[in-house]
């Protein structure tokens, strides 16, 4: 039993360490969390305690890494510190469900081949991070999330995904360390985790760092961080001063830089009222873009107009020409639960306060890329960012840049607005894309299309970032594979498994 808690603590104490924290943070450490799991299942005394023993190490651990979601529900929402805790252990304790079910696929393969067994297990933890995305909606513990701060480990993503990638993490880590693997088929381990950084090197080379693109298809991007408070730019006193606060520093940031072709960028829900229906404020923000010449993408609450029912309210990115006109818009379709609508069966008056004060938001439909000029901006809003398949459907529909306005300022001086820039890094190097990232308080960032950030701010600074990308029109591999890579994938582990009891046998 001391055996097994050590390994638990270990197990947990390598996923939060994989992890951006508040301490001290190293990527490849998050690789022997699914060895400690597997070691869990293996020397469980039978099937309920290796998922239980899983179970617990995933919440410990998730924990660890997910503590920040306390904070708005006790910030925001108002819940007294005992009750906002539980909330984030909660979370931790749905996601542990897949931890438990990786020890227990570890008890059931006792006994078989070590190769066979560690192949089947790669493959079960990418289905693992799959369902976390499809299921449970919260994909923000893979493994990949958290190598994403080592652009190297995480170049295979424009073959096979994320989540694929994560599997052959976990292969190649179970070969190398768990200790009943045999010395020929660690060198099987060694070689696979070769291959991933090799091939990791090689892309990061053939394509060279280039903070600045210069060519005929560059442009240049300007972000406005107006470190708003959350909780208080609702106010009607407060939105004309969030008003002239991001005007202020937009002129002041294009008055140095006059003549260059430049994007403007606002953050998710920067502009606290209904644009499309404001006569005092939405014509101070067209002419901002109409007498400077300059295109803006900004976000603010959409309303549309239901007759004789109850108006729907969206969170909505809106793309303004050089003339001051609205292109065109986008309203977010992968909501947050809790922080954008609340579960019918949990519409309490006590978590109200989370719907950032303009009423309950629905999921827009239309996903098409904003257009200006050549520029065809596919729109991931805040939490969107997280999902492979919707940077994979904006490119689908002929996105060439990828823009994900977000707003961290919920989460404070924690590690969070670090671990979602680095989840929504995975999506440039998947979709083979350059990425705007535009928010309230940081971290505004560019990543280039291997993962890099070739322009990275602070946070809680009143500040503007001038940076450069490029747009793009190649897709990767994977987006090709994408739309058959989990049917395959489920197909290929049925034929192992059955070729396994078959051997076994």
């Amino acid at each position: 039993m001391n055996t097994l808690l050590f390994t638990g603590f270990c197990g947990a104490f390598f996923l939060w360490m994989g992890f951006p924290n508040d301490a001290l943070s190293l990527p490849p450490l998050v690789l022997l969390y699914p060895v400690a799991l597997a070691c869990l299942g293996l020397r469980a005394p039978d099937r309920m305690a290796a998922f239980r023993y899983g179970w617990l190490t995933g919440i410990a651990g998730g924990t660890a890494v997910l503590y920040w979601l306390a904070l708005p529900v006790h910030d925001v929402g108002g819940l007294v510190w005992p009750l906002a805790v539980p909330c984030a252990v909660f979370i931790a304790a749905c996601l542990a469900c897949l931890s438990g079910l990786f020890s227990l696929a570890a008890h059931a393969l006792r006994g078989w081949t070590t190769f066979l067994s560690a192949v089947i297990s790669g493959i079960f933890w990418y289905l693992l991070e799959e369902t976390s995305a499809l299921v449970l909606g919260f994909p923000w513990l893979s493994l990949s999330g958290a190598l994403a701060a080592w652009p190297v480990m995480i170049q295979a993503a424009d073959l096979v995904g994320a989540y694929m990638l994560s599997g052959l993490w976990v292969m190649a880590a179970l070969l190398c360390f768990l200790p009943e693997t045999p010395p020929r088929r660690r060198l099987v381990g060694v070689a696979l985790a070769a291959l991933l950084a090799v091939y990791g090197v090689f892309q990061l080379r053939n394509h060279p760092f280039t903070p600045n693109p210069t060519g005929e298809n560059s442009f240049a991007a300007l972000f406005v961080e107006g470190n708003i408070d959350q909780n208080k730019k609702w106010t009607p006193a407060l939105q004309r001063k969030t008003v002239e606060a991001y005007i202020g520093l937009t002129q002041k940031a294009l008055a140095v830089n006059p003549d260059e072709k430049i994007l403007i960028v606002w953050p998710e829900t920067a502009m606290p009222f209904f644009f499309d229906t404001s006569t005092q404020y939405a014509p101070l923000i067209r002419n901002l873009a109409a007498q400077n010449k300059k295109a803006l993408l900004f976000g603010a609450p959409g309303l549309k107009k239901k007759p004789g029912g109850q108006d729907t309210v969206f969170n909505r990115a809106f793309l303004l020409g050089d003339n001051g006109a609205t292109l065109g818009y986008y309203d977010k379709e992968h909501l947050v639960p809790f922080g954008e609508y609340l579960p019918e069966w949990l519409k309490l008056d006590f978590l109200s306060a989370l719907l950032q004060g303009v009423g309950t938001y629905e999921a827009g439909t239309q996903a098409r890329p904003l257009r200006y000029g050549s520029l065809a901006l596919g729109m991931l809003i805040c939490y969107e960012g997280i999902f492979p398949e919707l940077a994979q459907g904006r490119v689908d529909d002929g996105a060439n840049v990828l823009a994900d306005i977000s707003n961290d300022n919920w989460f404070g001086r924690t590690p969070a607005a670090r671990q979602h820039l680095y989840l929504t890094a995975l999506r440039a190097v998947e979709q083979n894309r350059w990425l705007l990232r535009g928010t309230n308080s940081g971290i505004t960032a560019i990543i280039d299309p291997r993962g890099r950030l070739t322009l990275r701010g602070d946070q809680f600074v009143e500040t503007t970032r001038l940076g450069r990308a490029e747009y793009l029109q190649g897709r990767s591999l994977y987006h090709r594979i994408a739309p058959w890579l989990l049917p395959a994938t489920i197909l290929a582990c049925l034929l192992l498994l059955l070729y396994g009891r078959r051997r076994k046998r």
